[in-house]
């Protein structure tokens, strides 16, 4: 049975709880801080108050990278 890892990622000033694979955790911790900056981007550069906005928007620009 392989072992599981338990981590708790902060992504937009909330946390989540996570159980993953060893392997995963470099990867997903890096993508968080990615994600963290992106969402201070948006709310210097364009005056977005709400997080959960910030946070579509990133989740947009991340989408259309993948896509083009």
């Amino acid at each position: 049975m392989s072992e599981k890892l338990k981590i708790k990622l902060s992504v937009g000033n909330r946390v989540y709880p996570l159980t993953i694979h060893p392997s995963q955790e470099e990867g997903l911790r890096k993508a968080a801080q990615e994600i963290n900056k992106m969402i201070k981007q948006f709310e210097e550069n364009y005056s977005v108050r709400d997080k959960q906005d910030a946070l579509a928007m990133c989740a947009l620009q991340i989408a259309s990278k993948k896509t083009q």
